[in-house]
């Protein structure tokens, strides 16, 4: 666990007689992957809903979680350790589970006195735990007994714990129910994913991955009427921060940079997963586009990617990451692409030049070419399904990739392990790439 409260080198405790009611008190803590395994040693508790990454996914909630009383622990520290603190006896609690815990959710647990028994000394003290983003997780009460002389003690060093990964898995992303495979470590890593439509777009495979890899998430979406289609995805991946964005409006771009600026102070990666066309530019001739339609899908394609990076520069003070995705109908001609191709054209022009232009700063940037992959965006070209079956009976692999074959790659682009690539644009699309 990570401690966001400060340890003194003293601990020392509040007696009885020296506590109000509506007195409290409160610690925060970041739950990790190694927390929680660690926790199922300590305990015993091997329930896979917190350990095993496959069965989860089967599970209620969808991925692994922490368990309910690694959150409660908090509470135990809370009143050992400050309010009443070292001498205090665990009469009783009882909590509620209000709410799932997350890798990478930062909990604050805090308890306030309620009750006073002046004759034997005892405390009854409101429990809450709530996440980073104001959620309740646990509620309840505690019935303790509180120290009747002083203690002030040095700070025991705790030993530092290494787990052995040779009897704990790694954590796994699974593509389909019968394969997993491990995914980079991007544990404490924020980043924002601009894009996510709903649970079957390539934004949200990205963060699929990303929040199995430990990233902390923030996301956007287009507006009202999509918003209910994007907070089951957000919600289920334990987004951080979830904004309206439409580019195309003024101000909102912007907003979405100065709340991340506000509430998290920097960011370590951007994906960049937004694309539109009209109808009648899409699906009509290049030669016919209208200035207005080929602005708009200039505007909404490629140059939102270079105000995003504009944005994000100031805020990846230690370097960071740029994604865009793309498409092979950016260099050669595809049937039915029609004025995405240009357009995607620029965007990869544009990623080469911005990765040259922030390099010095330590910010990479990629495109992603998935190839034909069923989205509910891409199903706006004409003729998707034909472009699907002849693109797969083509590729060398005779298959096309999914979402999370998208969202592998990306993990790894804004890893540690790329930090020295930029500038490239990367096809992963069964190798349909060279047969189109």
């Amino acid at each position: 666990m990570t401690n966001s409260t400060p340890q003194s080198l003293i601990i020392e405790n509040r007696t009885f007689d020296e506590i109000k009611l509506g007195d409290n008190a409160s610690i925060s803590r970041t739950i990790s992957a190694e927390d929680i395994q660690l926790f199922a040693v300590v305990s015993g508790d091997v329930n896979p809903a917190h350990l095993d990454p496959e069965y989860a996914e089967t599970d209620m909630f969808h991925r692994v979680i922490a368990h309910g009383m690694l959150g409660a622990g908090l509470i135990s520290s809370v009143l050992g350790t400050i309010l009443p603190g070292p001498g205090t006896i665990y009469l009783g609690q009882d909590l509620k589970f209000l709410a799932p815990v997350d890798i990478g959710d930062t909990i604050t647990a805090t308890v306030t006195v309620t009750g006073r028994d002046g004759d034997k000394g005892d405390l009854v003290l409101d429990c809450l735990c709530t996440n980073q983003k104001g959620r309740t997780v646990i509620a309840g009460t505690a019935h303790v007994r509180a120290p009747k002389e002083k203690i002030r003690r040095p700070r025991v060093d705790l030993p530092t714990v290494r787990l052995d990964n040779g009897d704990l898995k790694p954590p796994t992303i699974l593509s389909s129910p019968a394969q997993a495979r491990p995914v980079v470590d991007l544990r404490g890593k924020r980043g924002l994913v601009i894009g996510i439509a709903n649970d079957k777009s390539i934004a949200a495979g990205c963060s699929e991955v990303f929040y199995r890899a430990g990233a902390r998430l923030a996301a956007t979406y287009l507006n009202e009427k999509a918003e209910p289609f994007v907070r089951p995805v957000t919600d289920r991946l334990g987004c951080e921060l979830v904004m309206p964005c439409d580019v195309r409006q003024p101000g909102q771009l912007e907003a979405v940079f100065e709340r991340i600026e506000r509430e998290w102070g920097g960011l370590d990666f951007l994906v960049h997963s937004i694309a539109f066309a009209s109808k009648e530019d899409l699906h009509g001739r290049v030669v016919d586009a209208s200035a207005d339609g080929f602005a708009l899908a200039m505007d909404v394609s490629c140059h939102s990617f270079i105000r995003m990076a504009h944005l994000a520069e100031p805020l990846m003070k230690d370097g960071g990451t740029l994604l865009a995705m793309t498409f092979y109908g950016s260099e050669r001609v595809v049937d039915h692409y029609n004025l995405m191709g240009p357009v995607k054209a620029a965007l990869e022009s544009s990623v080469k030049y911005l990765a040259a232009e922030l390099g010095p700063k330590g910010i990479r940037a990629h495109a992603i070419s998935p190839g034909p992959i069923r989205t509910r965006a891409a199903s706006g070209i004409d003729r998707f399904d034909a472009l699907m079956e002849a693109a797969a009976a083509r590729a060398p692999e005779r298959l096309l990739i999914d979402i999370s074959d998208v969202g592998n790659l990306a993990a790894f682009l804004v890893s540690d392990s790329a930090r020295h690539m930029t500038g490239t644009i990367i096809p992963v699309d069964g190798g349909a790439h060279l047969m189109a």
